[in-house]
Formats: C-alpha cells, structure tokens, sequence
C-alpha cells in the first residue's frame, strides 16, 4: 500500500466520491457525507431507488442535503495549489493528460505512470500502485540484473568461441604437418624410384652396343626387380 501524502489526503478530501472529480457546489447529507449537488440529486431522482448515502448506504428519507461552503473554499484552494504544480510538472513534460495533475505514482498492472486523481478511480482500484521512484529504482535494478545475466551469457559464448578457434587452428596444424610428411615421403620414394630408372638406363644404355647374345646373357644379370619395374612402366 502507498503511504498516505498530504497531497493525496487533500486531493482525497476535495473529491467526489460520484463523479471522481473536484466537488462542485458540494453538499452535505444527513450522515455527513459530501457530494457533488448535481449528483446526489441526480442519484436520489432514480426511479425505484430508495434515497440513501451512495458511501455507507444509511437511508435519508427526507433527501435533504446542506451546502458545504467552508467545503467549497477548499476545493478552490485545493484547484489553486493544484495549478501550481502543473505549472512545475509541465515544464518537466510530466502531467496527467486527463486529469493535469503531476505524474507521481506508477500502475503495476497497466505499467504506466499516473497521477493520485487516476489511482482513486475505478479503473486503477485494484491494480497495485508504487510511487513512482520506487518502481524506478526496481526497473533499474531489475535492468541490472538482466543487464548481468547478459553479460555472463556472452563471456561464455566468447569463451566457447575461442576454444573452437584453438580447436579448429589445432586440427589445421596438425593436417598441415601430417600432409607436409605425406609429401616429404612421396617426393623421397619418388627421387628413388628415378634414381633407380636413370641407373637402370645407364646400364642399359652400356649394353646396347654389344653383340646380341652377350647382350642376352648380360641382361640375365640385371636385377630382377629393375627389369619389372621398367617393363611395368613401359606397359
């Protein structure tokens, strides 16, 4: 609950409990009630309605009603006073449109800001209301902590990120090494394999000169292994 200010207590005291509004020309019923003449009268004059007191319900047979001017006299202070702070509210850009009055309290339920005048009528009466700087100080925290989770949620997605990076930086070394051995081992069997072939070459070379069956004879003696390959690679 909103603790009571003073100037809810006036705005409370110079309301109508009719029409919400300002009393005009406000009178007094036999069980010390005030309203607003036009809506008393207008109350009592329902046809099939027994006259009574609109706030505690005690019946008033006699449907009389006094002016209240002393009543009166405050509500024009009250409008006066009223003035004032619109003027100051105003120029802060924080004024009731319905009602002109200075934006100080905060529904809960509509999430929006309203003046003491809203929170006395029907449609705010049972929605929960805070002054306006207590909500703001719950937002602000409420917006630091979310702030934080946020922050936490994205140190840990950096995190992850990073890891993969090194993962992925990891695994690229180490294919890289792994086909720099690859090559480093087919390029040594190759300049093997050529080695073999320009000796293989040479030597044929050697005999091509000599007389056929010396050369048959000889090329008995080749290695075995150096005749397949060159009769493979001639194939």
């Amino acid at each position: 609950m909103v603790e009571e200010s003073p100037v809810r207590q006036l705005c409370d005291e110079t309301t109508c409990p009719i029409c919400l509004e300002y009393f005009k020309d406000p009178v007094t019923i036999d069980c010390r009630h005030n309203f607003c003449q036009a809506y008393i009268t207008q109350c009592w004059q329902e046809p099939g309605r027994e006259a009574s007191c609109p706030q505690c319900r005690v019946p008033c047979p006699q449907r009389d009603f006094k002016p209240n001017r002393q009543l009166a006299s405050i509500v024009e202070i009250a409008k006066k006073f009223r003035l004032q702070r619109t003027r100051g509210a105003e120029a802060l850009g924080k004024v009731c449109e319905r009602h002109q009055e200075p934006l100080k309290l905060f529904c809960e339920d509509d999430q929006a800001l309203i003046c003491v005048v809203c929170d006395k009528s029907k449609e705010h009466k049972e929605h929960k209301v805070i002054p306006k700087d207590e909500a703001f100080r719950e937002r602000k925290e409420e917006a630091e902590i979310e702030t934080q989770k946020i922050m936490a949620e994205f140190n840990q997605l950096h995190i992850f990120l990073e890891e993969q990076e090194c993962l992925v930086l990891t695994k690229r070394k180490n294919l890289s090494d792994e086909i720099k051995h690859m090559r480093n081992k087919n390029i040594e069997k190759l300049s093997k394999e050529i080695s073999s072939m320009d000796d293989l070459i040479k030597e044929m070379e050697e005999k091509h000169n000599q007389p056929t069956s010396e050369f048959l004879q000889k090329l008995c003696c080749l290695d075995f292994k150096k005749i397949k390959f060159m009769t493979f690679k001639g194939s």
